[in-house]
């Protein structure tokens, strides 16, 4: 089961970045991700808002690099980095065009044979280092 699960992980941040039409199949009607800004809708459109337009708003060539993944039960851990181009204004940084590297970890958590549940932790003042050019 734990392999089932952690395909599942790898084909949500498949999709994440390219065709999230799809999104029906593995998240489950009322996923929740925790980190999401809070006024997103719970769901596949929730996930498509995210990925289709806020995160596209603020970076460019965005790619997903999983470096591992560890299943327990009905949890999935996946430590990941996103790597972009800073584009769109962020907390009052304006975009630089330049490179972020960002690593996270996401815990996933399935039901049903879905997505149902998530939490994310990165380090955000890297992040806005990085985006500043620090």
């Amino acid at each position: 089961m734990s392999e089932v699960n952690k395909r599942l992980v790898r084909e949500y941040y498949q999709r994440a970045l390219g065709d999230l039409s799809g999104m029906e199949a593995i998240v489950a009607p009322d996923f929740q991700d925790h980190h999401f800004p809070p006024d997103l809708p719970r769901g596949p459109q929730g996930v498509r808002q995210f990925f289709g337009t806020l995160l596209p708003s603020l970076f460019s060539d965005m790619r997903i690099e999983i470096d591992f993944l560890l299943a327990e039960g009905d949890k999935v851990d996946c430590h990941f980095a996103l790597l972009a181009r800073h584009t769109g204004e962020f907390a009052g940084i304006a975009p630089r065009g330049n490179a972020i590297r960002c690593p996270a970890i996401s815990t996933f958590r399935i039901a049903n044979g879905m997505l149902a549940e998530a939490w994310e932790i990165f380090d955000s003042g890297d992040l806005l280092k990085q985006m500043r050019g620090d």
